[in-house]
């Protein structure tokens, strides 16, 4: 059997999970939640994971904490314990600048190719359109991208503490993230805002959250 971490939360606040198969191990001031699983060489099913980020989530509602990300296994509850120890220092600085804040998340699909105008507008409102969609047509890629990031980070800034973005691409277009960590009583504030938002033709918005801040706990790149 190994332990597969959840997150580390601070020891005198930790809120036990009920969950059969799930404990806490504490040690030098911090609490680790962690799950006995069966060593596999198969990938984790869905099931597994969905499981692992019930369990995060339903934590992170009630206190500060540092998410995992799936797959941080231990060979032995002495061996988390030592991890503890380790990184206490980084554990404890993460801890308190996590402290009441919460994950959102945009993303934002851009199509392999955007249809062409195909007439003449005739208002302002549908001129003003045009010129925006030619604006980001004639614009490369990585232009586009970069253009409406800040544009979406300048008109959030209010509500939110810190951001991250990571560009992919799939057969669907090209897919840019981006993550926001802030207070979460700004969520519904946030949330109105995003709805705000217009994006060009042919780029569509999906907003998700709030989530635990598994974007925030390293360092940014």
């Amino acid at each position: 059997m190994k332990y597969l971490l959840n997150c580390i939360c601070q020891r005198d606040v930790v809120d036990p999970p009920q969950d059969p198969g799930i404990h806490v191990v504490t040690g030098h001031g911090l609490a680790a939640i962690v799950s006995q699983v069966e060593e596999s060489t198969r990938g984790p099913g869905i099931s597994s994971l969905l499981a692992f980020e019930k369990v995060v989530e339903a934590i992170a509602a009630r206190q500060a904490v540092v998410p995992m990300r799936y797959g941080c296994l231990m060979e032995s509850e002495e061996q988390v314990v030592q991890l503890l120890e380790d990184h206490r220092q980084e554990y404890e600085a993460l801890l308190i600048r996590l402290r009441g804040m919460t994950e959102m998340g945009i993303r934002l699909l851009w199509p392999a190719s955007v249809p062409p105008l195909l007439s003449h507008p005739k208002s302002r409102g549908a001129a003003y359109l045009a010129s925006l969609r030619n604006r980001y047509q004639q614009a490369t890629p990585a232009e586009q991208e970069i253009l409406l990031a800040d544009r979406i980070v300048a008109a959030l800034a209010r509500w939110f503490a810190e951001q991250r973005r990571e560009m992919s691409s799939s057969h669907q277009g090209r897919l840019l993230s981006l993550s926001f960590l802030m207070q979460k009583v700004h969520v519904d504030e946030f949330r109105e805002a995003v709805r705000n938002v217009s994006t060009p033709p042919g780029v569509k918005l999906l907003m998700s959250g709030p989530w635990p801040p598994y974007n925030f706990v390293a360092p940014a790149d």
